[in-house]
């Protein structure tokens, strides 16, 4: 009891005494404090305290997160279940408490799984365990729904002082406890209240369970509570995780062949492009702009080689790229620039084109894809031209607006590079050049005294930077 009280005058003169002094050497105590064995069980019983203040719990669950993940064999082996009790115990009476308090208990409970093996844990491992619980005890669905979530986060967390060999292990019984989880949580989807914490969930396992057949998840009740949530603004965020999740499954979910996703991509794509014009709604908060554009950005880089086809269908998504492209705001905009890249190296290289066989069907081909893809391309440069001109403000940006624009022209320049890759020099530097036409062609331009000091004719130099003017003929046969 003594320590109890230690530690909470310790926090009280943390957060509130008046003296720098005095502050410090609380937090020095308290931080010495944590690395004790004595913190096992003060932690735990300030915890279970009905009259502790959230300060004090904040930090007693950190402490005993903290405890579970890099000092578990402190303990004695006969520990273990005292101590699972009393995290279950404290799980439960957390279910309506404080969220950060309830979320580091969480984890305390999946670091612990990650230390004892499955026959230790017993009822067949921590999922078949939470399954039981979830059962039983639904009232309590909150905790247990993010102790779901932490779980499969945890197989990864290198804070965890666990034996390489028990952490692969801890991975494999997750990966076989799979379609236990995602029963569970297609099980909660009748709870609207649970509905974002399933979402949160389920994204939480994909990244986990890589196995799962496309054409399961294709008709997956989770996959479709996902979809339809992209309507939903209180959702929208944890319907965008899934979705991104599912679209990175398609291309790493095990096959490398892409043709045994089709089921499940067949079922994303059109999805995603109902959402096309919410990407221009100026009505729409710009985080949810922001989620929607990065389901865009995701899906042109995971299906880039599909896109560089030149189809019907993949020219849809490509009018999907470059109205995320023309987004005034660089964070969205910039999203797309990864895919850009990715496109013109697939277009231009020799390898994109050796199973059409013959030298001459190579070649039409390519032209052929070069041509489909020349006005994206030209439109590309148009709609990203603007970001290297100087605003009027320049010269009282701060040195860190100055070098967020610095950034971003030298991130331009590289789009142009890659524009100029399939354009050639010439035809970039006409698109280019069109606005600086504009501006001598205007009066007001005209009667400055010196014209050359106006700011958008840095964007000369840039180009230079940019190597397109190396590029103005452009390369009729493939780099050896």
């Amino acid at each position: 009891m003594e320590l109890e009280n230690t530690v909470k005058e310790a926090l009280n003169a943390l957060y509130h005494h008046p003296d720098d002094a005095v502050r410090g050497r609380a937090d020095r105590w308290l931080q010495d404090f944590q690395r004790t064995i004595d913190a096992w069980q003060v932690s735990d019983n300030l915890l279970h305290d009905a009259n502790s203040n959230m300060e004090t719990l904040i930090f007693c669950s950190q402490t005993l997160r903290s405890k579970v993940q890099r000092d578990f064999e402190e303990l004695p082996s006969e520990a273990f279940r005292p101590l699972r009790d009393s995290l279950y115990a404290l799980l439960k009476k957390l279910d309506t408490g404080p969220p950060k308090v309830r979320t580091q208990i969480c984890v305390a409970v999946a670091a612990l799984a990650v230390h004892v093996s499955v026959e230790d844990w017993g009822d067949g491992g921590i999922v078949n365990w939470l399954s039981c619980e979830m059962k039983s005890h639904p009232e309590y669905m909150r905790s247990f729904l993010e102790l779901l979530t932490v779980l499969p986060q945890e197989a990864h967390s290198y804070k965890i002082a666990a034996r390489p060999e028990r952490r692969r292990q801890f991975e494999k019984e997750l990966i076989s406890a799979a379609e236990v989880a995602l029963s569970l949580l297609t099980a909660c989807l009748g709870f609207d209240h649970f509905k974002e914490q399933v979402l949160e969930g389920f994204a939480s396992w994909l990244r986990l369970s890589r196995g799962i057949p496309a054409s399961t998840l294709a008709s997956h009740p989770l996959v479709h509570a996902a979809l339809s949530s992209l309507s939903s603004e209180q959702l929208l965020e944890a319907a965008v995780n899934v979705i991104s999740e599912l679209i990175h499954f398609t291309v790493c979910g095990g096959s490398g062949d892409l043709s045994a996703q089709m089921p499940l991509i067949h079922v994303l794509v059109p999805h995603v492009m109902n959402l096309k014009e919410q990407l221009g709604d100026s009505s729409k908060d710009e985080e949810d702009v922001k989620a929607i554009a990065r389901l865009f950005a995701d899906m042109g880089d995971s299906y880039v080689e599909l896109i560089a086809t030149g189809s019907d269908d993949s020219m849809l998504i490509i009018q999907a790229l470059l109205e995320v492209a023309s987004h005034p705001e660089y964070d969205i905009s910039s999203m797309t620039y990864n895919f850009w890249h990715n496109l013109q190296t697939i277009l231009t290289r020799r390898e994109s084109y050796l199973t059409y066989g013959s030298e001459g069907s190579i070649e039409a081909e390519r032209n052929r894809r070069l041509h489909v893809f020349r006005a994206p391309f030209e439109m590309l440069v148009s709609l990203v031209s603007f970001r290297v001109e100087y605003p009027k403000d320049y010269e009282e940006l701060s040195e860190e607006d100055h070098k967020d624009f610095k950034h971003t022209r030298y991130a331009v320049s590289d789009v142009l590079i890659d524009a100029t890759t399939i354009l050639g020099g010439q035809q970039t530097l006409k698109i280019l050049s069109m606005k600086l036409f504009q501006l001598f062609a205007s009066t007001n331009y005209l009667g400055q005294q010196d014209p050359f000091s106006v700011k958008p004719l840095a964007v000369i130099p840039l180009l230079c930077r940019a190597g397109i003017t190396s590029k103005l003929k452009l390369k009729k046969t493939f780099p050896a």
